[in-house]
């Protein structure tokens, strides 16, 4: 498993989805507040990183690939930081679409004494128009060579992944981009369209809660894992869980990989654990890696995410003595 790591050097990947901005209030909650029966925050910091497509992008880059990526933010003070931090790791920006008249999307998550009291979320808001999807798709069309493997974050922020959008971004990618392989993390309802896709990965629970499903025994999972590879028609489906099994399922095989619950130990921050696992995965695809060891490798790296703390970067050399340590106690 380790010594194939190295083969993720300098692969290159495009990743293309919504951009994000994280931003956490820290602070202090001593006595309820005046006004309404909520905590009085009083707040010591902020801080702000990229998420969603810039997340996985970190990830990428620290482990050694090469990321590229499109994506749409809004002419506002959130985009501006989006791109002035993808330019300072020195990662070309001319592909990030800067629009008019919308929101770069921003989740806001207040925090005090270590305990999580609100999330607040703001999306595209309005539909993205048509002239921004046009550059997109002529963008995805024309400005990309070389590349080893394709990542597609869905996120659900509203705006950018219509339905028209999802199938033309397919045939333009099937189209110019024959036989590189292409990655999804699907949205809320529409895993169905990302048709034939090379690799679909969905967090265990969200893809019970898809087909309103409370039980988690491996025949609902089961259920639900074919369900979904039935409708969408890709060719694995990964569905996720740190705390207890993942499970692989393949388009041409009967068998379920079943891989072991890998979180054993305290998790500071589940964040980054998605975006991690989509690195992961987009890099061993770039590579043409052994599928299930590849699937072992995002595990434990999702695991080293989860216990670092909130969006730490680790490198391709952490992330083997992480893996080899867990190895040998075993």
């Amino acid at each position: 498993m380790i010594e194939d790591l190295d083969k993720w050097k300098d692969k290159k990947v495009l990743i293309i989805g919504e951009a994000l901005i994280d931003k956490y209030i820290l602070g202090m909650a001593d006595r309820i507040s005046p006004d309404a029966p909520v905590p009085n925050v009083k707040i010591n910091k902020t801080e702000t990183y990229l998420g969603a497509v810039g997340l996985v992008l970190q990830y990428i880059k620290s482990l050694g690939g090469k990321p590229e990526i499109c994506t749409i933010v809004g002419d506002d003070f959130e985009g501006n930081f989006f791109v002035k931090k993808i330019k300072q790791l020195n990662v070309d920006s001319s592909n990030i679409i800067i629009a008019e008249g919308i929101n770069t999307p921003q989740i806001t998550r207040i925090k005090a004494m270590d305990q999580h009291l609100l999330r607040l979320e703001t999306d595209y808001k309005a539909e993205i128009p048509q002239n921004y999807i046009n550059e997109f798709f002529s963008i995805i069309k024309s400005n990309f060579n070389d590349l080893d493997s394709i990542i597609i974050l869905d996120y659900g922020a509203g705006g950018l992944f219509t339905d028209y959008f999802i199938q033309e971004l397919l045939n333009i990618l099937k189209t110019s981009y024959r036989d590189i392989p292409i990655l999804v993390r699907p949205g809320n309802q529409d895993y169905f369209l990302y048709e034939s896709v090379d690799l679909m990965k969905i967090n265990l629970k969200r893809a019970l809660n898809l087909f309103s499903i409370d039980c988690h025994t491996e025949t609902s999972i089961n259920i639900v894992g074919k369900r979904i590879l039935s409708a969408s028609k890709c060719k694995n489906l990964l569905l996720n869980y740190l705390e207890t099994n993942s499970f692989l399922f393949l388009k041409n095989q009967e068998k379920v990989e079943k891989f072991d619950p890998v979180l054993d130990e305290p998790a500071r921050s589940f964040i980054a654990v998605g975006s991690v696992i989509m690195a992961v995965m987009g890099l061993s695809f770039a590579a043409k890696l052994d599928l299930l060891k590849s699937v072992q490798t995002a595990l434990h790296a999702g695991v080293l995410s989860a216990i670092n703390p909130p969006v730490k970067f680790f490198d391709m050399k952490e992330l083997k003595e992480f893996i080899n340590k867990r190895l040998k106690n075993k």
